[in-house]
């Protein structure tokens, strides 16, 4: 997952959106998850990552001090170019507290985030093109898509939701883009939610899912934050479940941490008991994402 975390976290918060989901899909889709965003993965993507932000958001509603990381995240946001000239947050379409869904299949890697409204955000991109942010503009039908004028990375959308795609190949040209879009879009009989496995990271409603489809791409995990209310959120810890773990010994849960490749303090971040308050895994996925887009937007 590393290399594939690092591509895609500068657009994590920069477009929010992620792929189609069609009518068909609701016939046979039989998961009780809370966002339906997770459709968009195919059956062939090597990993994904889903946070499911409302749950989040529900957990933290009450605590007085949010993490300095959240703000700082905020910040570095707002000041990104595609946003400069929006003065309504729901100008662009965008859903502002959509999950987001992370996935990487063998042509590169992906960002996905929920639509409020197709029209709306197909205007953004026209408003993205007169600025030279954005280039091109193409119909295929199943979805619309163009790439970003900065570098090899591309945007498309349907209905309520919009992808982003970074190829592994930086030599990538528009046919690996619509090959890969063509997976994501496809009217799917199958996804990554029917894998074995898969639906029980999903048991007793974790915030965040990561799952691996081989040892390569790390290890399948849930991280399950607690309801705070008024509790001192960081002496309050969260939980890391491990469904496919033989061995009776947890990993660190600085895992995801180390192949986002984000360097901390271990002392700082876990206890001698190996847990991790949630104010501080909050903390720790706001650096990352804002440490990422500064990287790569400088």
């Amino acid at each position: 997952m590393d290399k594939g975390f690092r591509r895609i976290a500068f657009t994590i918060m920069g477009l929010t959106a992620l792929t189609v989901i069609s009518v068909g899909v609701y016939l046979w889709y039989n998961f009780n998850a809370r966002s339906r965003l997770v459709l968009v993965v195919p059956a062939s993507a090597q990993w994904f990552l889903h946070v499911q932000t409302k749950l989040l958001r529900g957990d933290f509603a009450e605590t007085k001090t949010p993490p300095a990381g959240i703000e700082a995240l905020r910040k570095t946001v707002s000041s990104l170019p595609i946003f400069q000239r929006v003065k309504d947050a729901g100008e662009p379409g965008l859903a502002l507290y959509s999950d987001v869904v992370a996935f990487g299949l063998r042509e590169g890697d992906f960002l996905a985030l929920s639509l409020t409204a197709e029209d709306r955000f197909k205007s953004f991109l026209q408003s993205l093109r007169k600025q030279n942010l954005v280039k091109g503009g193409i119909d295929k039908g199943r979805y619309f898509y163009a790439e970003f004028a900065s570098g090899k990375a591309y945007v498309a959308f349907k209905y309520k939701a919009m992808v982003i795609f970074k190829p592994a190949d930086s030599m990538a040209d528009y046919q690996v883009a619509e090959k890969a879009f063509d997976q994501v879009f496809a009217e799917k009989t199958h996804t990554m939610m029917q894998k074995e496995g898969v639906q029980s990271l999903y048991e007793n409603e974790p915030e965040v899912v990561y799952f691996a489809s081989a040892p390569t791409f790390g290890l399948s995990q849930s991280v399950d934050f607690p309801e705070l209310g008024n509790k001192d959120a960081q002496n309050t810890y969260v939980n890391f479940q491990y469904p496919e773990l033989k061995s009776a010994n947890k990993p660190s849960p600085l895992m995801l941490v180390a192949k986002a490749r984000y360097p901390v303090a271990v002392d700082s971040t876990i206890d001698t008991k190996n847990r991790m308050s949630a104010h501080t895994a909050l903390d720790l996925m706001a650096r990352i994402l804002d440490h990422k887009i500064r990287a790569i937007t400088q």
